[in-house]
């Protein structure tokens, strides 16, 4: 009789998201298994400083098979209230390319496996991590392992996608250029740590801490937009508030954030250590850190904070977060029975998951009731593309709702263009990058939006003007000059007529008739070559 094909293994892939390699690692419904093995030397230098890497292996079970084992770094990892020894439940960090360089796991370059010793529920990161995502928040995909070291079990860890290059490529493809980590009463400046980017070179986050010092009101809403994608930003902040994140960025103390400039972009912000979440009823707006603080205190950045709250109402209801619970605490809840080193019981486990489904429900109410019946308001502003010209003026396509009032202003692109407050025209002054923001006030019946849109001007042609010169009589001369855009070189040539020409000086070799002569202008960094003719009439 023959044998019969192992049956493939069913796996539930409600929220998975991406399609990257690594994309299966992080389902919150299932439990992988990894295995972390040191050698006795490593282990005691672990322990002397549990914050240095120490050589290490790793094996890594899934639905897929093991993988074979590989070489890595671990250290212990964790803060104030999460922190815990080798004799607890240890949080980890592994580095996949610390003794082999170049190295990943299905494309994993740092495994982050958090203990949830603060969150009995082992729930809060998976779902609030999904808010933050379904609302345009680039924020981590969250897994579930349980976790071996030694050979001794360390109980179910959370497998938190880490802020790297790989995980932000996939939400900004043009790159990272600087990654930030904010922590403790560490406020948007030099002071934060370094993830990606120079480390001595810390001008442009200085310069945010400056404006967020140093301006308040319109000048510091129409300057940050010049460094700051600040929708993003409010919206960063809105769903940490919503969630009841009283220990991420927008507390009075910020904490557990991220701060990321894409290459050529603008810089955004981050959630992170969203274990304390889903219990905490704070204000769903109030101004305890410096940024939120400088927005909610100027009325036009505020309604666009209130604005997010109702996207936050308007996506909430279609994601199903407590069926999201309740399908994850089937798939975890055998490891959370078996955890040896959870420092609170099983039952204290499912009460917290039944918490936190009642708060969910509670808070979404606590949002319609401030929120009120205000609608969305969209808004958008488009140029186009083609046909720049030096002075030329080019008007924006504007569609939106409600009737409130539209302005704009220019963001980006100094002496590149001028933008009309008005009407939004663009006047081209030069090459280069213009970014322009539009912005409706709030009315009645719908919140304030906030669009920027960039002009990525060409090198445009240059102008030749020349002055108007009297006929040129027989063998007499005259110095060419001309007024161009382009700082390039000025050359004159003959085209034809009895003229000689040498550099710029034309000399007539007859009484009657005309010269032509070409006039040519160098491109340079912002302006392409040009040419014009010139001609000379010639007389006795």
């Amino acid at each position: 009789m023959p044998v019969s094909a192992q049956a493939a293994v069913v796996v539930d892939k409600t929220y998975v998201e991406g399609t990257d390699t690594q994309a299966f690692l992080f389902n919150p419904l299932t439990v992988n298994q990894i295995d972390i093995t040191m050698t006795p030397a490593a282990e005691a230098a672990l322990r002397a400083d549990l914050r240095v890497y120490q050589p290490a292996t790793i094996k890594l079970t899934t639905a897929l098979g093991a993988t074979s084992t590989y070489a890595v770094g671990v250290h212990v990892k964790g803060g104030w209230g999460s922190f815990r020894s080798l004799d607890e439940k240890a949080a980890f960090k592994v580095k996949v390319n610390y003794s082999v360089p170049g190295q990943t796991i299905y494309g994993v370059k740092k495994f982050t496996l958090n203990n949830m010793v603060q969150d009995a529920s082992m729930l809060h990161e998976a779902v609030s991590y999904r808010l933050f995502r379904a609302l345009g928040v680039a924020a981590p995909r969250v897994g579930y392992a349980n976790v071996s070291f030694n050979g001794a079990n360390f109980g179910l860890h959370s497998n938190i996608e880490t802020y790297d290059k790989p995980m932000l490529k996939r939400w900004f493809p043009g790159g990272t250029e600087l990654l930030y980590e904010g922590a403790y009463g560490v406020e948007v400046g030099p002071d934060m740590e370094v993830d990606e980017g120079s480390t001595t070179d810390r001008s442009e986050v200085t310069q945010l801490r400056d404006w967020n010092n140093s301006l308040s009101g319109k000048a510091w809403f129409d300057t940050i937009r010049t460094k700051v994608d600040l929708n993003q930003m409010i919206m960063n902040w809105a769903v940490e508030h919503y969630i009841g994140h009283w220990d991420g960025y927008t507390r009075g103390w910020p904490n557990n954030y991220y701060l990321h400039k894409p290459t050529g972009g603008l810089f955004t912000m981050h959630p992170w250590g969203t274990d304390q979440t889903w219990g905490w009823d704070g204000p769903l707006m109030d101004d305890g850190a410096t940024m939120m603080g400088r927005c909610i205190q100027y009325q036009p950045c505020q309604d666009l904070y209130l604005k997010a709250l109702a996207e936050i109402q308007a996506k909430v209801p279609t994601l199903g977060l407590v069926a999201m619970v309740d399908k994850i605490w089937t798939n975890i809840s055998p490891s959370v029975q078996l955890d040896p080193r959870k420092p609170y019981g099983y039952w204290d486990s499912e009460n917290s998951k039944n918490a936190t489904k009642t708060f969910i429900d509670y808070r979404f109410q606590a949002l319609v009731n401030n929120n009120g019946t205000r609608q969305i308001g969209s808004l958008s502003a488009s140029y186009a593309k083609t046909g720049f010209k030096v002075r030329a003026t080019i008007k924006p396509k504007v569609t939106r709702s409600g009737d409130g009032t539209v302005t704009f202003s220019r963001i980006q692109g100094v002496g590149v263009c001028e933008v009309d407050p008005n009407t939004g025209a663009v006047l081209i002054l030069n090459s280069g990058e213009c970014r322009v923001a539009a912005q409706t006030s709030k009315t009645n019946g719908f919140h304030a939006s906030m669009v920027s849109t960039t002009l990525n001007i060409p090198k445009l042609a240059s102008r030749i003007l020349v002055p108007v010169y009297p006929a040129l009589r027989y063998g007499k001369s005259q110095t060419i000059s001309a007024v161009t855009e382009s700082t390039g070189a000025l050359s004159v040539r003959l085209k034809s007529g009895r003229c000689r020409v040498t550099g710029k000086t034309v000399r007539a070799l007859a009484s009657s008739g005309k010269c032509l002569v070409t006039l040519s202008v160098a491109g340079d960094a912002n302006y392409l070559k040009a040419s014009g003719v010139l001609t000379i009439n010639l007389r006795k």
